[in-house]
């Protein structure tokens, strides 16, 4: 079915419901909390509470920043939340009525998060006597999306950690003694029924003994456990939808609902029953029935987020183009086509489809038409707008059934080239709408995507990946119908374009091996090594290198009416390869060529650059920072991007962008976000389905996940509500890295609060105390400790009296003061007792985050006690992900260690980022040989590699690379792998599309093989040669249990094959035979 009907027909049932939902069983309540005959939840981004038995709500907050997890206190008279009220997310408690608001935290948070990290300062618990609230806050060594427990008064103070060191969903048992949790957090990961490292099973903590004790220990997902009286519960995914369980000691768990369409979401425990989440709707189990009810609730009110509201949205340009005279620019944003003035007259919207979504347009040669890309059927068709018919549309394509890529005008405006993301390259008729298949590409991972007309209209030059994955040149004739390959597999070219003339193909191409030396060791890579290069396009076309010389003319008959036919310039395949020339730039890194009079333009080095194509000519800046550009079909205009800004130039050096700026004030737009929404909704579905690496989409029958979640898309009142929509679809298609990233949604303004990378706790005299400073790496800003800064007079054990002059023992909480301080000057009075008698002044500059501090602090603690463990013998180098950082890191810690015995390589909490080929490359070096000089002891090649005996850490949180690092380590026979089984998200990805505002749904693009064609990994984590939990109350006793038995195993390994020391016998004397 298509999908537009499919959309329609749904509508025609459910608009009558949505519309009902309004009144009588509002939708989209989230984060729920009971009390007896009171729920409590947000809805559209504020908190609520209702009667059970009446569904009658009342608002309790009403701000701009999104509210999450309400909950009761013991008596049920407040209520403790996490919200965005003074530039950062804390936790305050209200009471039940809406009064008496107050703010309980102030330590910087850690900022936004995509939806998948889920929320800093997430309210837990309150103890059973009402006096203090449990929150997890992400303040861990090992990540920003990472969270430990802490207790704060509800009658405000400092919070303190309790004694577990990482957390996700958890709460107190009734007494107050335990605390029931799960060690890992997933909760707002947006994949269903994961199997892999990081399902989470049910532990319970006893917080009066330092004692810990896994509950379930199931494959499946077992999380959000709460405590109703001496019943402990939680929901597993164990038979494939989430449900609610009751835990048995020694027995298999009972399962206590029966939902098989939606999961059991945020179960949350009151006095005698369990609120929880189910398909946007809220449900009441009763502890004594052990039943389900659905619970009625009415949210009554204006949805002002769902109100229709006017916008500028100049911000959100997804294409661009020039008119072929340069007097307009057109331009697709927020779904719609607006074309704008170069110079004077107004902005005008040729669109206007709120339901549907344009994009890719562009001005035909002529200027009479505007094609462009509509989803408005349902699909992405072509169409194109007749300028001289007062815009009159006419659809050229139908029946699409995949994401479709930029048309491209032929010169004669009479055709349109375009790709397809089943890697097909089409060619468009537009008077017939007749549709030729081109060519299809077996190994280009993101499709035939550059394609280029010669100014003949006859000739079209694309790019195709060979086998090798090199990138060649292909040539196809309209007239012959033939394609032919242009350039061998043996160079890598790209950027096709041609020159006004059509004389001239110009293209970058790899040819060129520079090589840069590492300046850590005799190592080196190429770069550098694009030109880029022009070819006559047959050969009756001088070369653009060739010598000239001027020679008096004589204008024949022949030659004169030779001049005044059209030159067609076809291009001769036979022969193409020896007619390529270079031009004049440098090797270098060159994008986005375009051929313009007198050469070519590309962009290069972040600045817009003209390439002359003369034999002496140079290259030339015609404005920096330029991002995105477009030429213009008579070759004398450019649209440039720079930044926010849009410019249109000319074709010359040094343009002036700013003083060509264009005016898109006037790109205006009434935007009703009921139905964005909605055009949102299905194509973030649609991304899924043409992106994901599976077109079976893991066995998903996904026409039907459209219908079955289009109630609760109709139901959405906040943006973020969306994406929650989004990533329970994205959820259904069972595999790691599909995200869901936020687009244009209410966000508060964040303010600047500063941290002094320090820890500090509460003191009798109001005053706080330091119990710990950071020692960070000052010249780095991510590891500046500003108390830890050599100069800075402070050490553990001062008392911090004043921050500014406002004495600390004058507020509840102390990082109160350090509000709006990040990067200023601040001035603190210290002193060795709590008194202001000898204290003395420090002046610091708090930085924004710890985070970074405690990361620096966590790696060096390991290191040293590795070190201990192993008398000196074992070096340890963490990677905290394979990306940039962790990189480096291996460069920095590993290098200088290959003179160590033994290696612990720590990818626990690895966050992954590229392929880790370079990291196992590293690891994997062995002495080739050894280099004797005089009087010095013997050196190796390679000069850093380690040969002796490794263990990799791994963790439930090694992840994608983290993933792939400890399997290359087990394949290339490195050492044992130590710890607990990895993620198993082994499927990447590779970019797609955004969404109309911003936002986007993000397509895992290809999946992990092994090298007999194996699926691997994926959704099952890479097993530890020897299983090891880093259990709670060990870390917290600042034991780390996985580290210990790796230096165990090492030492046994060296015991057993001691390390033998090199002996240099004498050179050689006797040369006699």
């Amino acid at each position: 079915m298509k999908i537009k009907n499919l959309v329609l027909a749904m509508a025609a049932v459910v608009a009558p419901l949505a519309s009902a939902f309004q009144t009588q069983d509002t939708r989209i309540l989230r984060f729920p909390d009971i009390h007896k005959e009171h729920v409590t939840f947000v809805y559209a981004g504020d908190i609520y509470v209702a009667n059970t038995k009446t569904g009658k709500s009342q608002r309790l907050t009403h701000h701009e920043g999104f509210e999450t997890f309400p909950k009761f206190s013991p008596d049920g008279s407040k209520i403790a939340f996490s919200a965005q009220y003074n530039g950062s997310r804390q936790v305050y408690v209200i009471n039940r009525d809406g009064s008496g608001l107050k703010q309980l935290t102030y330590y910087n948070d850690v900022g936004p998060m995509p939806p998948r990290g889920g929320y800093d300062y997430r309210v837990m618990d309150w103890t059973p006597d009402g006096k203090n609230i449990v929150f997890r806050a992400n303040r861990t060594p090992w990540g920003k999306r990472m969270g430990r427990p802490y207790i704060v008064p509800a009658e405000g103070g400092l919070e303190q950690p309790m004694a577990i060191p990482e957390t996700g969903g958890g709460m107190l048992s009734p007494d107050g003694s335990k605390y029931v949790y799960t060690p890992i957090d997933r909760e707002f990961r947006t994949w269903k029924r994961s199997r892999g490292g990081r399902a989470q099973d049910v532990w319970v903590y006893d917080l009066e003994n330092n004692t810990s004790k896994q509950l379930t220990s199931h494959r499946a997902t077992d999380q959000q456990p709460t405590w109703v009286n001496d019943s402990i519960y939680f929901v597993s995914d164990r038979d494939y939808t989430l449900n609610l369980y009751k835990y048995r000691e020694g027995k298999s768990p009972v399962r206590m609902t029966t939902h098989d369409d939606f999961d059991v979401l945020w179960p949350s425990a009151g006095p005698d029953a369990i609120v929880y989440e189910n398909g946007g709707y809220l449900y009441r189990f009763d502890e004594a029935t052990k039943s389900s009810e659905k619970l009625k609730i009415n949210v009554e009110g204006i949805r002002e987020h769902t109100l229709p509201y006017s916008k500028n949205v100049s911000d959100f340009i997804d294409s661009m183009d020039i008119s072929h005279d340069g007097n307009r620019a057109v331009f697709t944003a927020r779904g719609e086509i607006f074309t704008v003035p170069v110079k004077q007259g107004p902005t005008r919207n040729l669109s206007y489809t709120p339901e549907g979504r344009e994009i890719e347009a562009s001005w035909s040669p002529n200027g009479r038409y505007i094609a462009y890309m509509s989803d408005v059927t349902g699909e992405y068709e072509i169409y194109i707008k007749d300028r001289a018919n007062n815009n009159e549309v006419k659809q050229l394509t139908s029946n699409g059934t995949i994401w479709r890529f930029t048309p491209k005008w032929s010169p004669d405006n009479s055709k349109l080239l375009f790709a397809d993301k089943n890697h097909t390259l089409w060619l468009l008729d537009i008077a017939s709408g007749k549709q030729t298949k081109i060519d299809v590409a077996k190994f280009d991972e993101n499709g035939l995507t550059q394609y280029v007309w010669s100014p003949n209209s006859n000739d079209i030059v694309y790019v195709k990946n060979n086998e090798n994955r090199y990138s060649s040149l292909f040539h196809f004739n309209i007239e012959s119908q033939k394609v032919t390959r242009l350039t061998d597999e043996m160079t890598s070219e790209s950027n096709p374009t041609f020159s006004p003339d059509g004389e001239y193909l110009y293209f970058s191409s790899e040819r060129d091996y520079n090589l840069t030396f590492s300046s850590y060791e005799f190592d080196y890579m190429f770069n550098r090594a694009t030109r880029v290069y022009a070819v006559a396009v047959n050969n009756q076309i001088t070369p653009i290198n060739a010598l000239s010389s001027d020679e008096a003319g004589i204008v024949t008959e022949e030659t004169e009416n030779k001049s005044q036919q059209e030159n067609t310039n076809a291009l001769e395949p036979q022969g193409f390869m020896k007619r390529v020339v270079s031009t004049n730039a440098p090797a270098g890194n060159y994008r986005g060529l375009t051929g313009v009079e007198g050469g070519v333009l590309t962009l290069s080095g972040g600045a817009l650059k003209l390439i002359s194509n003369k034999p002496d000519g140079k290259v030339a800046t015609v404005a920096s920072g330029v991002s995105q550009y477009k030429v213009s079909t008579n070759g004398k205009h450019i649209i440039a991007r720079s930044g926010k800004s849009i410019s249109v130039i000319k074709p010359k050096a040094k343009q002036d962008l700013k003083a060509n700026q264009l005016d898109l004030s006037k790109m205006n737009l009434k935007i009703d976000p009921k139905v964005e929404w909605q055009q949102m909704y299905v194509e973030g579905w649609r991304t899924l389905r043409d992106w994901f690496y599976d077109e079976n989409h893991h066995g998903q029958d996904w026409d039907a996940i459209l219908k079955r979640y289009q109630p609760m898309a109709d139901a959405v009142a906040h943006r973020t509500d969306l994406d929650y929509v989004l990533s329970e679809i994205a959820g259904e298609i069972n595999a790691g890295h599909i995200y869901v990233q936020s687009g244009d949604a209410p966000t508060a303004e964040r303010k600047k609060h500063g941290l002094l990378g320090a820890g500090v706790e509460s003191h009798p005299s109001g005053f706080v105390k330091i119990n710990k400073i950071y020692q960070g790496e000052d010249w780095h800003e991510d590891f500046r400790s500003p108390l830890g800064q050599t100069g800075i007079n402070a050490s553990v054990g001062n008392f911090i009296l004043s921050v500014n002059g406002q004495a600390v023992d004058q507020v509840s909480n102390f990082f109160e003061l350090l509000e709006n301080t990040q990067g200023e000057p601040v001035e603190l009075m210290l002193s060795d007792s709590p008194s202001f008698d000898a204290a003395w002044k420090v002046t610091v500059k708090p930085v924004a985050s710890e985070q970074g501090l405690r990361y620096l602090d966590w790696v060096n603690s390991r290191a040293e006690y590795v070190s201990k463990l192993s008398n000196g013998k074992i070096g340890y180098v963490h990677l905290p992900n394979t990306h940039y950082e962790g990189n480096r890191s291996l460069f920095k810690n590993f290098m200088p260690q290959t003179t160590k015995e033994a290696m612990i390589i720590d990818d626990r909490y690895n966050g992954g980022g590229f392929i880790p080929e370079h990291l196992i490359t590293w690891l994997s070096r062995k002495p080739l040989n050894y280099w004797k000089r005089r009087g010095v002891e013997p050196t190796k090649t390679p000069a850093f590699a380690h040969d002796g005996p490794k263990a990799m850490l791994i963790n439930g949180y090694s992840s994608s690379g983290g993933d792939a690092l400890p399997y290359y380590f087990r394949q290339a026979g490195l050492g044992k792998l130590i710890g607990t089984r990895t993620w198993g998200g082994l499927i990447g990805i590779s970019g797609n599309p955004y969404l109309v505002d911003g936002g986007q749904v993000i397509a895992a693009t290809f999946r992990i093989l092994d090298n007999d064609g194996n699926w691997i990994i994926e959704n099952e984590g890479v097993t530890p040669d020897i299983e090891v939990v880093d259990r709670p109350e060990l870390i917290h006793a600042g034991k780390d249990p996985s580290v210990e038995r790796a230096v165990k195993e090492l030492l046994k390994e060296l015991e057993a094959n001691p390390k033998k020391p090199l002996v240099v016998p004498p050179a050689p004397s006797n040369f006699r035979d």
